[in-house]
């Protein structure tokens, strides 16, 4: 279900960009040994309970450390660079905002508001559609990042992949995807990458809020 909402939701994202160029609107991301003495017994049973403890408090450790270094990773793969400008996924409107006025060339009409309040930012038009493009939902009443969509030759993750790069240099940086049918994604804890894939080469890169693809 959730391989079906990505890629109906990069699609949509897609068409609507390529119909409306750069006032586009977009729809909505794993212990006997035998004792011969109560001593012998008892030091057994100490130095087991010992090791016992030593070994969960290793196992403990090397799970913190695991969770520590997926935080990490998911927080890295949120970033990516737009004219030589890194932004995060993770970072709240306003933040995007403030980096991306001065960068890109806002479209005629936006931002785009709909019936609900929510607002369409599109950026650095070309022929048929928009470079840099972010889909807002309402959130507790305001505004959040729910997708950034990118195109065009200015954008690059944060492992170097860019509009242009082939499906087996997304598979070397990111590894095996959830799904690989014209749509490559990778799923974090607060968000999916996706990479809309036409003849083997990237044509446009997604980062999706789960919230936004249950509306």
């Amino acid at each position: 279900m959730k391989k079906k909402t990505t890629t109906a939701i990069i699609l949509a994202t897609t068409m609507m960009l390529t119909l409306m160029g750069c006032g586009a609107a977009s729809t909505d991301v794993d212990s006997s040994t035998d004792a011969t003495s109560i001593e012998e017994v008892t030091a057994n049973s100490e130095s087991n309970s010992s090791e016992a403890t030593s070994d969960t408090g290793s196992d403990s450790a090397s799970a913190d450390s695991s969770d520590t270094s997926d935080t990490s990773t998911a927080s890295y793969n949120a970033t990516f660079t737009y004219k030589g400008e890194t932004f995060s996924f993770l970072d709240d409107l306003q933040t995007t905002l403030d980096k991306i006025d001065p960068l890109g060339k806002p479209c005629a009409d936006s931002p785009i508001e709909r019936d609900d309040g929510s607002k369409v930012y599109s950026y650095d038009e070309t022929e048929h559609d928009s470079d840099f493009f972010i889909n807002t939902f309402i959130d507790n009443g305001k505004l959040s990042v729910g997708q950034i969509s990118l195109m065009g030759p200015n954008a690059k993750t944060s492992k170097g992949i860019g509009i242009g790069s082939t499906v087996e240099e997304i598979i070397s940086a990111y590894g095996k995807p959830g799904n690989s049918e014209a749509i490559y994604d990778y799923t974090y804890d607060n968000y999916i990458l996706s990479f809309d894939v036409r003849d083997n080469k990237v044509f446009s890169i997604n980062y999706i809020s789960p919230t936004i693809m249950n509306r």
